[in-house]
């Protein structure tokens, strides 16, 4: 079928989780049905042609967000181009798609990454309630909604009153469908890079920092985890940091901690994750899925998690090689980092790609 999405945001090049999922999904859908996206312009030009057609005509200032005539544009795409489905990725644009759907006769699907009204009180916005009521009336307009977790989509379910048969999880994706060759000599050539002793585990988080769940995640390794670590004084480890736009105070803050490292943007993310014994993720705020968490997974590394950071992984494909603590339990994160360190190397099972891998998503898809 034809399918005409609606981005409102710039994905390419596609760097964080929900860019990269972007991406990935309709990268794997053109390989099927033919895929026009319709967004703003991209960050820069220096990305891979994706397998759909880009039309990058919508320009990147806020007022997009109320710019009526973006619908008459699109609505002349949607008949020239013989559109058979209508694809919004987040709940942003919730005007037009109500608007698309009361003037053309198509499907209307949507996307959503988040529970936004949730997110945004979470992080004290005084104007969630209008948020609730936008997206909830976004929610029941669309004929059919994806969401990223099943705890998500009950939540949506329950909260703004949906149609269960109206609704589906698609998961974060991948497009490994079985466990990568690992980095060539990863553990050598980072310890090497940073001078990181033979002896010391290298235990790693990483995230697209300025986001404040990740800057707090930092801060809670700087002022608990680390501390914690170091009542364990048989136990050697480097931690490494990984990320882009880490707010000034805390980048001070760990130079002035010589147990922990911050590289900034690392070209080869996945250097680090193989090099790593366990990464790291000790998130307490936000909402979604933490996809970190599943491209850490995806290469066969042990992850230690929180509770709120494993929110929206199938815990049952994992294996051992997820172990979830609840929130704010220190001690307990600190011995599930050493016994991950100390425990003999295994393999994630084959059904975690089975249920994570583009391919096996895109096919359960009901659109």
């Amino acid at each position: 079928m034809n399918v005409f999405t609606i981005v409102s945001y710039p994905f390419l090049p596609a760097t964080t989780g929900g860019e990269i999922c972007t991406l990935g999904l309709h990268n794997e859908l053109a390989k099927t049905h033919k895929v026009t996206v319709y967004t703003v312009k991209p960050y820069n030009n220096n990305f891979t042609k994706p397998n759909f057609e880009l039309l990058a005509l919508m320009p990147f200032k806020p007022i997009r967000y109320i710019n009526i005539f973006v619908f008459f544009k699109i609505l002349k795409l949607i008949k020239v181009k013989q559109i058979d489905l209508i694809f919004f990725e987040q709940t942003w644009y919730g005007w037009l798609l109500m608007l698309l759907k009361t003037f053309t006769n198509k499907k209307i699907v949507l996307r959503a990454h988040n529970i936004e009204y949730l997110r945004f009180k979470s992080i004290g916005k005084f104007w969630w309630k209008l948020l609730f009521y936008y997206e909830k009336l976004t929610y029941k307009t669309a004929h059919q909604v994806f969401f990223l977790t099943e705890e998500d989509r009950q939540t949506a379910i329950k909260v703004f009153k949906l149609k269960a048969e109206n609704t589906q999880v698609i998961p974060y994706g991948i497009n490994l469908d079985s466990i990568p060759k690992k980095e060539e000599n990863a553990t050598e050539i980072v310890k090497h890079r940073h001078n990181i002793k033979p002896e010391e585990n290298i235990l790693l988080f990483y995230g697209t920092m300025g986001y404040k769940p990740n800057n707090d995640a930092v801060l809670y390794i700087l002022e608990k985890l680390q501390p914690a670590l170091q009542k364990h004084p048989q136990f050697y480890y480097k931690i490494v940091v990984c990320g882009k736009n880490l707010p000034f105070t805390l980048e001070q803050k760990i130079k002035a901690n010589p147990s922990i490292i911050y590289c900034g943007f690392v070209p080869n993310l996945n250097e680090y994750i193989d090099a790593a014994k366990v990464v790291l993720n000790p998130i307490l705020s936000g909402g979604g899925v933490k996809t970190k968490a599943i491209d850490a997974l995806a290469r066969n590394a042990n992850l230690v998690s929180t509770e709120t950071g494993s929110i929206g992984i199938e815990r049952k494909v994992c294996g051992d090689k997820l172990t979830v603590i609840p929130d704010n339990e220190l001690d307990a994160f600190v011995r599930a980092i050493i016994k991950c360190s100390e425990a003999p190397i295994t393999n994630i099972p084959k059904q975690f790609y089975e249920t994570y891998n583009w391919s096996k998503i895109t096919e359960r898809m009901e659109l």
